[in-house]
């Protein structure tokens, strides 16, 4: 005893649980807390947008660019063109009929 207290081991662990029954009270203590729901949205104005996360998707009323854009750099072909290609027997396309090459952002080929 330390001045009329006993001393008590100290526990790290208070119990010895599986995991599954761990998750389960996990999840069981999340729901009565309505902690697992998302929050309600609210309307904010583009200065003060900056940091939020959207509550529901958003789409612009007119896309920017206004044409179909080569998202990287490469060779643009038509999947018709590559029918029976493979990693062991590749096909040979003719440059600009079949395949032409893009840059970031150029213009998709027509069809």
């Amino acid at each position: 005893m330390v001045e009329g207290r006993r001393l008590m081991e100290r526990r790290y662990y208070l119990e010895d649980i599986a995991l599954d029954e761990a998750w389960r009270r996990f999840d069981e203590a999340l729901a009565r807390t309505a902690a697992t729901q998302p929050l309600a949205g609210e309307p904010a104005g583009l200065t003060e947008a900056l940091g939020r996360v959207t509550s529901e998707a958003v789409w612009a009323a007119i896309s920017s660019p206004h044409y179909h854009a080569s998202a990287m750099d490469g060779i643009a072909v038509r999947a018709v063109e590559t029918a029976g290609a493979t990693e062991t027997e590749p096909l040979r396309l003719l440059v600009p009929d079949q395949a032409i090459w893009v840059d970031t952002g150029d213009p998709l080929p027509p069809d």
